[in-house]
């Protein structure tokens, strides 16, 4: 995969290569990339293999990419409403819990 073709926002196609308590690591086309247990379910996980195993394919949406460590980050839940709560929509986020933050102060103050 080149790596300047990947743009935050879009949706890749990887394949789960590890599992660990808190996280899983994607290979996308031999790039290894991760999803952290935060980006797999809005709801507690006490295990994450109920949502993905070893050699899983799965669509997942490129939510950060840090070019100083070469890593890239993708969530699951962002693409399966049924996972996240108190959204009626999927806030777009690149900056994190600041822009949560303020897209929820926002939809309370309407």
């Amino acid at each position: 995969m080149n790596r300047s073709a990947l743009e935050v926002g879009k949706i890749y196609q990887c394949k789960v290569i590890r599992v660990e308590p808190t996280f899983a690591i994607l290979s996308l086309d031999g790039l290894q990339c991760i999803c952290h247990i935060s980006e797999i379910s809005d709801y507690h996980i006490s295990d994450i293999h109920s949502y993905l195993n070893v050699g899983q394919e799965e669509a997942f949406l490129l939510t950060e990419i840090d070019e100083v460590n070469d890593k890239y980050k993708f969530s699951y839940k962002r693409l399966r409403p049924k996972l996240l709560k108190h959204h009626s929509e999927i806030i777009e986020s690149i900056s994190g819990f600041k822009n949560l933050y303020d897209n929820t102060i926002r939809d309370l103050n309407k």
